[in-house]
């Protein structure tokens, strides 16, 4: 794209040096305009390449960052896979320990109940009035037998509901000590997440910036395309309109039409912080003609990032150079280098390029036109509806 535009504007400038050897003064100053464009040419492209590399390198590192943080949330993701089976653990621990409470509960009761009874009946001399009241030697050794029995029930008892005690103590204790290792483990590793993210932004916004600054310079340099493609078709076309006049030709009547019926929305002077260089003109209707202001020259009519399909037309009036601009057009039915009377049609009301809704932007410059509008005037001072 960049050396297709540079050679348009070599040819136009080829094509200018060929049809003119004596320069007049505006034609100079748009020829030395021109030069100091060329002359930025080299220097803004080769910021642009090392913006590239720049690029590349913020690029890589970012690569590498995600890689890491990709592994990162790997990491987290597993780890609170285990800490989910952890919490899952204790849920059913909790459900255990709430059984085994309830049976040590009535284990307890037991308990109590038997050191109740043998409380009341004078505990050990329950069993020795059951032995000695034994008829025989086989009745006495089953008595025995069924004492220690009992005794030894109680005992295991008690042994028991100590010993599910005490592993239900151990276990919940495990659980919680594991639990806050997994615990604290996480959160640092949401600490390191949040370290990288942070590096992560600041890296992207590094790379924000190197991206903008590209699209800044190669905003800039196209921009100085077409402002050098303009300047140079410029030249030739107020040649033409200079020739023109010179074998007969009328001049254009010393007034402006209206190029286009509908309402004012916004007028010449500052507006969002900058200088807005002609007026705008609405209307809905999808068939709103747009016309040529005064009789001239088509200096360009091509298509702007900014002004959409667009038009630039050189007139000459009382001896004096008027630049009109047509923005924004639906679509441009006239060609550079067309000769074109005032109120031949132009295009059709658009909403093309930089644009919020079908208008017409219209500008004047008091002789010829420049990327800076320092010849820009309000239409509103010459158009006569």
């Amino acid at each position: 794209m960049r050396e297709s535009a540079y050679a348009v504007a070599i040819i136009a400038g080829l094509v200018m040096t060929a049809v003119q050897p004596a320069a007049s003064a505006e034609l100079t100053e748009i020829r030395e305009q021109r030069l100091n464009l060329k002359q930025e040419f080299s220097t803004k492209e080769e910021q642009i390449d090392a913006m590239d590399e720049a690029e590349k390198q913020y690029l890589s590192e970012l690569k590498a960052l995600d890689d890491e943080m990709s592994e990162l949330n790997q990491k987290i993701r597993d780890f609170q896979n285990v800490l989910d089976d952890a919490k899952m653990e204790i849920e059913d621990m909790k459900k255990e320990i709430h059984l085994l409470s309830s049976n040590n509960t009535q284990r307890e009761r037991w308990i109590k109940e038997r050191l109740r009874t043998m409380q009341v009946n004078d505990g050990l001399g329950m069993y020795v009035d059951l032995i000695f009241d034994s008829k025989n030697l086989s009745q006495l050794y089953d008595t025995a037998n069924a004492v220690s029995t009992i005794i030894k029930a109680d005992q295991d008892l008690l042994a028991k509901h100590r010993k599910a005690l005490k592993t239900l103590k151990e276990q919940e204790t495990q659980l919680w000590q594991k639990t806050m290792q997994l615990e604290k483990e996480y959160s640092q590793m949401q600490a390191l997440q949040a370290e990288l993210q942070k590096k992560l932004e600041e890296k992207q916004r590094l790379l924000d910036s190197v991206h903008e600054t590209k699209r800044e310079s190669e905003s800039q340099l196209m921009d100085m395309y077409e402002v050098y493609v303009n300047l140079a078709s410029q030249e030739i076309a107020i040649l033409k309109e200079n020739q023109r006049v010179e074998y007969g030709s009328p001049e254009s009547e010393g007034v402006f039409i209206i190029p286009a019926m509908g309402e004012l929305t916004s007028g010449y002077g500052p507006r969002w912080g900058r200088l807005h260089a002609g007026i705008d003109i609405a209307d809905e209707s999808p068939e709103t003609k747009v016309v040529a202001a005064a009789s001239g020259t088509v200096i360009r009519s091509y298509y702007s990032a900014t002004y959409g399909n667009c038009v630039l037309i050189t007139h000459k009036m009382n001896g004096k150079t008027f630049t009109t601009l047509y923005a924004h057009l639906e679509k441009s039915t006239v060609t550079t280098g067309q000769y074109v009377k005032k109120g031949e049609m132009l295009g059709y009301m658009g909403n093309t390029g930089d644009s919020r809704g079908q208008h017409l932007h219209f500008e004047v410059h008091e002789g010829q036109w420049n990327y800076e509008k320092s010849n820009s005037v309000d239409p509103l001072l010459y158009v006569k509806k």
